[in-house]
This record gives structure tokens, sequence and C-alpha cells, in this order.
């Protein structure tokens, strides 16, 4: 995928939900990504139906990883029932969305 002539590594999150044991993996293959020189990460919510405060915990995270790193994140296919737990969380001013 590319975005302002930058590449960004997508990241497809297959679960319908994210709690803190799927998430986990997630976190790993990032910090993966990120040690191996990857700045740009795309996080796919195209299938995820649903995240609990310890997967917002666990995003915060990776973004917190990401940032640390001098890299950008942003959530791509973000369904409305997710984006209003971002809003309400305010978590929506934090994260990039498209």
């Amino acid at each position: 995928m590319m975005n302002d002539n930058k590449e960004y590594k997508v990241f497809e999150i297959v679960e319908d939900s994210v709690g803190l044991a799927k998430s986990h993996e997630l976190k790993l293959s990032v910090d993966k990504e990120l040690k191996s020189g990857g700045k740009q990460i795309a996080l796919d919510f195209g299938k995820l139906n649903s995240i609990n405060s310890a997967g917002l915990g666990v995003l915060i995270g990776i973004l917190n990883n990401v940032k640390s790193s001098d890299g950008s994140l942003k959530l791509l296919n973000v369904n409305e029932r997710i984006m209003n737990i971002f809003k309400i969380t305010k978590l929506d001013t934090i994260f990039v969305i498209n």
C-alpha cells in the first residue's frame, strides 16, 4: 500500500475480536518489523468487529513503539462500531485513522 510516497507495511487483523490474548501476536509482529528497519506501519481493521480494553492497551503500546522508532502508524478500514469506541475513549485524537 502506498500513501504520501511512503510505503506502509500492512498488518491485517484476521480475527473478528481483539483482546489481550490475540493482540500479543500482533504486537510481536509489529515489533519485528520495527527491528528490521520498517518505519511505516498500517493495521487493517477490515475484519475486526470488536475490541476490548486490553486490545486498546496493546494498540497504544504499538503506537508508542512505532513513535519511539521514529515511525508512523495508521489504522485502515475501521468500521463504525470500532470508530465509536475510539471516539468515546478519545483515541481518535492520537491515532491516524483512514
